[in-house]
């Protein structure tokens, strides 16, 4: 089997980090890094990890299929505000996906259904953006 092409987006990657000017912004992979360029974790998630740790309470079991009902409000209240009238109204739906590519190919069903047409897509983009949408 032949080899795929490579990915445009880790090509640029690996293009920035081989280049040695002190000048120079990763803008390619939305990943936070701090100034040795390793992976930074804020303190908050930090902080819910543990949350998360020492909650006996959790496990591992399938949550319902529409997903967790906390989690769909706590994405409307980041969205539109902790005290937005819309939170609760009925009028902003949500959605739980598994992983950012499995939230892209929801949406693009979505859009499929309720606007039909052309999709534009950065260039580069990602190499699953294409085959998703």
């Amino acid at each position: 089997m032949p080899q795929g092409p490579p990915d445009p987006i880790l090509k640029m990657a690996y293009r920035f980090r081989d280049d040695d000017s002190p000048d120079k912004v990763n803008l390619g992979v939305g990943a936070y890094r701090d100034e040795e360029g390793k992976p930074y974790v804020f303190p908050v998630i930090k902080k819910a990890e543990q949350m998360i740790f020492e909650n006996d309470s959790l496990n591992k079991e399938y949550s319902r299929q529409e997903g967790l009902a906390e989690f769909h409000r706590g994405a409307r209240c980041a969205m539109l505000g902790w005290d937005h009238p819309d939170v609760d109204s009925g009028r902003v739906a949500t959605c739980q996906s598994l992983s950012g590519s499995g939230a892209l190919r929801l949406l693009g069903e979505f859009i499929k259904q309720f606007s039909p047409g052309p999709m534009w897509m950065s260039k580069p983009t990602w190499g699953n953006h294409i085959p998703v949408f």
